[in-house]
């Protein structure tokens, strides 16, 4: 709970600002600053667009910290082969001129160098077969049939749960075919392609309400593997260089100061930094790991009861680069098939982690980044493979991969990329989830500014940002961006300012309110 002061009276100039702090009895006079300090700790893509919003809206003075050597937080690249690569976000979920993501990578060109051919699926099972393409993709199509069959109220009942009684009825329904224990590994694959979805160890810590609030029209999602990073590059564009300060990590925030001049300081290590407002954006990862520590003074219990209630996955990427192509050029993904798999319940397993390494995405076009698969995992799976030595990892998989394709002179990787997002200090994780029990409403809580405590004290000190603060399109690169949106709105509004005409296209977040807040990266 917020502490609350006794009644006094006290007067405090700085600047621009006179306030007038008096027992509540009284009337107080107060005048903002025309140009308050502001810092947004966190230069992921909400801080970004917090920082950059706040740049359009007039505010002059805004300071982006990030505790790494490099801007993006989960959109990041790296350079491999003959290009780079995103190691973090690369889908487009919802590519329509709706999502201001599509939109502003439609606008910047960065789509025209997407490959536009839908190409083939390759699917090989555990005998070291191939798989008949047609009949996988209506079995996976019925499994996904299943899976979209979401519950909008029941947050107790878990996606596992209902995907294992729904699948068992329609495997129950073609017993007699001869096909049922290869459908029965498709199915399974359905699942184990949602925990990468989701980042997730287990379906039945999922609950099957976690979409409750998310827009029913999204559309389709987009592959832009190797040109998300652009759109930090392009937002960033006209950001003054030297209001984005790298290698500073947060250590303690500090707030409702009874300071003359600034209720809120930074404390970066050694250093101290004081502002009129903090944007928080860092992920929810973080927060889940310090939000005790911190803060000064700290949360309200309320939003430490989200921060530990809420559920943070994780997923690696494994980028494989080969002398030479071993897959058809047609192909866009590769698929393993274990077809003694159950649907009953869906988990990654440490102990048989190459079970849940299954999906393979070629990047394309070959031209640009040469013959280079992408191996994703999640959960328990992903925290394994980010400790593995390469070395151990490229033989783990080749021999895996020998093994489905029936090819055993089937070449070894010449280059082997790992992301790590758990081991990330400044991440511990990939984007967050609901768990079975917890309605996604209470990010509304988590999207909450701090105000000061006092009767008269400053407000919006300390404000929220990121895909885990909003309900309707978290662990989303659009529900990033519009969070961070959301809060320079907050901040402009409580300035009176008016946000001149923007040239880009984007989509304004939802006003906030004290009642109504606005609610996969990788």
């Amino acid at each position: 709970m917020f502490t609350v002061y006794p009644e006094r009276r006290k007067y405090q100039v700085s600047g621009t600002q006179t306030v007038l702090k008096i027992s509540s009895s009284e009337t107080m006079v107060s005048m903002m600053k025309s140009d308050p300090k502001i810092l947004v700790v966190g230069a992921g893509i909400a801080g970004i667009a917090a920082a950059t919003k706040l740049r359009e809206f007039g505010f002059s003075d805004v300071t982006l910290l990030e505790a790494t050597g490099q801007t993006g937080g989960r959109i990041a690249k790296s350079h491999l082969g003959k290009s780079w690569i995103d190691t973090g976000a690369q889908i487009i979920h919802g590519a329509t001129d709706k999502n201001p993501v599509y939109c502003l990578c439609k606008t910047h060109g960065f789509l025209d160098e997407v490959t536009k051919e839908e190409g083939s699926w390759a699917i090989f099972n555990n005998k070291g077969n191939k798989v008949d393409p047609e009949f996988a993709e209506q079995v996976y199509e019925a499994g996904q049939t299943i899976m979209r069959q979401m519950s909008y109220d029941n947050i107790k009942k878990s996606i596992g749960a209902h995907f294992a009684e729904k699948t068992q009825e329609l495997l129950s329904a073609h017993e007699e075919s001869p096909n049922v224990e290869q459908a029965r590994g498709i199915l399974s694959m359905v699942g184990k392609d949602f925990l990468i979805d989701i980042g997730a160890t287990d379906l039945n810590d999922v609950s099957q309400a976690s979409w409750k609030y998310m827009p029913k029209d999204i559309g389709e999602d987009l592959n832009i593997g190797g040109n998300m990073f652009r759109l930090v590059e392009k937002l960033l564009e006209d950001f003054p260089k030297e209001c984005v300060v790298l290698n500073k990590a947060v250590s303690r925030i500090e707030w409702d100061r009874d300071d003359t001049q600034y209720p809120v300081r930074v404390v970066l290590g050694s250093e101290k930094m004081e502002a009129d407002h903090v944007v928080v954006t860092m992920s929810l990862g973080c927060l889940k790991a310090g939000a005790t520590t911190l803060f000064s003074p700290q949360l309200p219990q309320d939003k430490v009861q989200v921060i530990n209630d809420l559920q943070f996955g994780t997923i690696t990427k494994i980028f494989l680069e080969y002398e030479e192509a071993f897959w058809e050029s047609s192909v866009s993904e590769i698929s393993l098939v274990w077809e003694d798999e159950s649907c009953e319940h869906i988990f990654t397993e440490r102990n048989n982690w190459l079970k849940y390494l299954h999906d393979f995405t070629v990047m394309r076009p070959q031209e640009k980044f040469g013959n280079v698969l992408i191996g994703w995992c999640a959960g328990d799976v992903a925290k394994l493979v980010e400790e593995m030595s390469e070395e151990k990892l490229s033989a783990a998989v080749t021999d895996h991969l020998r093994t489905f394709t029936g090819n055993s002179s089937l070449p070894a990787p010449k280059t082997v990329l790992v992301t790590k997002w758990q081991s990330n200090p400044y991440t511990m994780g990939s984007y967050s989830f609901i768990p079975v029990g917890i309605d996604a409403e209470v990010m509304d809580t988590l999207a909450q500014p701090l105000s000061s405590g006092r009767d008269t004290g400053p407000e919006l000190q300390v404000l929220f940002a990121g895909e885990g603060t909003i309900k309707s399109m978290y662990s989303t690169v659009q529900g990033a961006l519009l969070s961070g949106q959301r809060e320079a709105n907050r901040l402009a509004q409580h300035y009176k300012k008016t946000q001149l005409p923007n040239p880009t296209c984007s989509i304004t977040p939802q006003d906030p309110s004290p009642q109504q807040m606005v609610t996969h990266i990788m």
